[in-house]
């Protein structure tokens, strides 16, 4: 069979969260609150394609990752904080929107053009969903979702004839992702991202966070430095306070007017997230990057957020699933809070 893209719908069979007849209808769940795409507030998109990890040498997997993540998010509980927000909209369907998956069906070989088209498609989808008003929280999938998460952002602000605004990008990840390839991989979505803005004359704003001494080459530390990436590395990730933590983040959001979030599970410790395909030996625990996250939510600049790397092959216990699905459960939780502020 030739590689193809396949466009799959909202599943609701992946969600089989407990139920509780017994129980106040309090007692629910995440799953209870996510329907079929209808312009909601935040909108699941799958980007089922791990095509850039094979063509980057990594272990491939990660194009199973969407559902795994959906199914592990619907089980969790919708917290106090939202019943108090939202009430019994909470289970009317009209605060989450699950709007299926991009599959790149590449029958797990390396095929050429096959990323390329599924990353336009699926900066088609987001394009429209940013359009629509909706937060798009992308689920791949390799970080080769960088580059159409980016390009799906920047055709929404050119529609909507904001095309001047200038996006910055906070990258939570152990790699730079910058590097120079004959094709595009998981490992260059910044660098082509840098590349397309320097062909537009538009400024490169880019900040990784847990960036690890000994998970990139001199070269890329140069061609970062080069690029003007801002850098918090893993290790002043360990060594300061949260508080100079925000100021940096915050110094750089400052400079920009829309933001891409996007999340490598791979800068998290392994311990807590054994199920990606560059295990990281050091890396960042889960407490400091929800913060991470929900204080970029809380700038009100996010406009799409995804989260890439997830490779199910290599979880245990489900801990990676659990791991992915509270950091989507914080981010929406954020972003809903602070919508109706």
């Amino acid at each position: 069979m030739s590689a193809q893209i396949i466009k799959t719908a909202y599943n609701q069979a992946i969600y089989t969260a407990r139920q509780e007849n017994y129980e106040h209808n309090t007692a629910s769940y995440w799953q209870q609150a996510i329907a079929e795409y209808e312009q909601q507030p935040i909108t699941l998109l799958g980007f089922a394609c791990d095509q850039g990890v094979q063509r980057n040498q990594g272990r491939i997997g990660a194009k199973h990752a969407p559902d795994v993540i959906k199914a592990a998010f619907g089980k969790l509980p919708v917290s106090s904080k939202l019943w108090r927000a939202f009430g019994e909209a909470v289970l009317s369907g009209g605060l989450v929107a699950d709007a299926g998956n991009i599959q790149c069906a590449d029958d797990d070989k390396i095929a050429v053009d096959i990323l390329e088209q599924c990353q336009s498609q699926y900066a088609d989808d987001i394009c429209k969903i940013i359009c629509s008003g909706s937060l798009p929280i992308a689920i791949g999938g390799g970080h080769e979702i960088a580059f159409g998460s980016f390009m799906g952002l920047h055709r929404a602000l050119a529609l909507s004839g904001s095309q001047d605004k200038s996006i910055g990008i906070i990258n939570l990840d152990a790699h730079f992702d910058l590097r120079c390839d004959k094709y595009a991989t998981s490992g260059t979505p910044f660098l082509q991202i840098a590349d397309f803005l320097a062909q537009h004359n538009r400024a490169f704003h880019y900040l990784a966070i847990g960036i690890s001494e000994f998970g990139n080459t001199a070269a890329l530390f140069d061609k970062a430095e080069r690029l003007g990436v801002h850098i918090i590395d893993e290790n002043a990730c360990h060594e300061l306070s949260f508080d100079e933590i925000k100021a940096r983040i915050d110094a750089f959001i400052d400079g920009v007017d829309v933001l891409y979030l996007t999340l490598d599970l791979d800068c998290l410790q392994a311990g807590f997230m054994p199920a990606v395909s560059a295990v990281n030996a050091k890396g960042l625990d889960v407490h400091f990057v929800e913060k991470c996250l929900i204080h970029a939510i809380k700038s009100g600049k996010v406009k799409i957020v995804d989260i890439a790397e997830f490779n199910p092959n290599y979880d245990i216990d489900g801990r990676g699933a659990k791991v992915a699905a509270r950091l989507l459960a914080q981010m929406a939780q954020a972003f809903l809070l602070e919508k109706i502020k």
